[in-house]
């Protein structure tokens, strides 16, 4: 049992900040909060670290194995658009990773969430010369370092049949495996989801393949959708209908369902999508580096979550610039609806966490907490959380995170091997792009 004495509580979405209070912690959950309240449990472990506490940050669309891509020193051929863009660079790097590389990447993204205050990320996986047995290794960082997650495998036709089918097996065997811990009575930290890249990689028996594993395990379909138009063209062209009425066809749309990105859907589409109750992840930092475009229907989606899109896992700053983003696109949202979209990672993490509630800092909620350093130059209130998230606070004023009651972070130090972790990274990323360098 652990108690946090005598710190103010800061929740983002709904803005709110509370006077000192004592938070006790118990087999992974918050049991109470309220003024004096470790009093009743004079044996438990106790620690007082000033600032605020919030709940930790849930990045709800990223890409671990693109960790390693950071600072790419490989020949790149200029592309013109964003399929070339991924053709020439992506599908390289994708191609190029092996078992060492995924657990590399895995790891030191892993670690970099952490120190980030995000507690739990939503990955969406690719390594098509690895894919049997690819999730397990992915996981391998969450555990090692404490962070909780959601893991899938990127099933496509562009690599062939074969191909195509190890990832619909890769995406059955892991959630399976989720199962089986569970039964077993093992604490779940990561879950499973069912992954596909984009429809426009996608045949329609793929389709329906990951349709049946979807309905076999309860899960649902993690998806690009929409990126870029070639997406949304080619399916009209090729399949006669818009994408999210073909993935609707194939039974693919649900409660879990997780479609990133989004740019170019039609009202009739994000319609469909609100009725099957899909999250939107919205990716601004990612559509800006790609030169896809901008999402300019948020405001007109009933689900939207945040993520990176493999551009780190660095939260605060994803709804900045998400929110500034929107703001010099001539949006009317304010960044309080941005903290909203982060703050909705949580709903997405109970429809897969079976019983588990998150993003509260109130009794039954999981311990997922993070531990700010901030020193307001102007008093923190509840009606200007907001103000204070996009002109002030960042990731550099985390201090300590704990994810299931555990602390993963304690005063900036890691309590598992960071250095180690970063060393394999960049070795690993030697190999990484050698391998590039040998694929035309």
């Amino acid at each position: 049992m652990i108690v946090i004495e005598k710190v103010p509580l800061l929740h983002f979405s709904p803005g709110s900040v509370s006077e000192p209070v004592d938070i006790v912690i118990d087999s992974g959950l918050i049991k109470a909060v309220g003024r004096d309240a470790g009093k009743n449990w004079p044996e438990a472990e106790r620690h007082a670290p000033g600032g605020y506490v919030s709940p930790g940050l849930v990045c709800s669309h990223n890409h671990f194995y693109s960790m390693l891509a950071r600072g790419l020193n490989v020949a790149i051929k200029p592309s013109k658009d964003f399929a070339q863009q991924l053709d020439h660079m992506w599908w390289r790097l994708d191609r190029a990773l092996d078992e060492e590389i995924v657990r590399a990447s895995g790891l030191s993204a892993a670690a970099e969430a952490l120190f980030s205050g995000v507690t739990s990320v939503v990955d969406h996986h690719a390594s098509p010369s690895f894919i049997e047995g690819s999730l397990d290794v992915l996981k391998e960082g969450f555990d090692t370092t404490g962070l909780r997650g959601l893991l899938c495998y990127e099933t496509t036709d562009r690599n062939g049949k074969a191909g195509a089918r190890a990832g619909v097996a890769e995406n059955r065997r892991f959630a399976k495996a989720v199962d089986a811990g569970r039964k077993a009575g093992r604490p779940v930290m990561v879950e499973a989801a069912v992954g596909a890249h984009a429809p426009f990689t996608l045949e329609d028996d793929t389709l329906a393949d990951l349709a049946s594993v979807c309905a076999e395990t309860g899960r649902g379909l993690h998806i690009h959708v929409a990126e870029d138009k070639f997406d949304a063209v080619d399916s009209r062209h090729n399949h006669q209908a818009d994408i999210v009425a073909r993935l609707d066809k194939a039974g693919l749309l649900g409660s879990k369902t997780i479609l990133a990105h989004g740019l170019y859907l039609t009202e009739d589409e994000i319609a469909l999508m609100n009725e099957r109750d899909c999250f939107l992840a919205h990716n601004a930092q990612s559509n800006m580096n790609n030169n896809v475009g901008y999402n300019h229907q948020l405001p007109s989606y009933k689900n939207v979550v945040l993520g990176t899109d493999g551009i780190g896992s660095d939260m605060m700053a994803s709804a900045n610039w998400a929110f500034f983003k929107h703001r010099d696109a001539g949006g009317p949202l304010w960044m309080d609806a941005f903290l909203g979209y982060m703050q909705k990672g949580n709903l997405l993490l109970e429809r897969y966490f079976d019983g588990m509630k998150f993003g509260r800092i109130e009794p039954g909620y999981a311990a997922d907490l993070c531990f700010w350093d901030y020193d307001p130059p102007t008093p923190l209130l509840d009606a200007n959380v907001a103000g204070h998230a996009a002109f002030g606070m960042n990731s550099r004023m985390v201090r300590s995170v704990m994810v299931g009651g555990r602390f993963a972070i304690k005063d900036r130090q890691a309590q598992f091997d960071a250095g180690s972790i970063m060393a394999r990274g960049r070795e690993q990323t030697l190999r990484l792009w050698k391998h590039m360098e040998e694929i035309k």
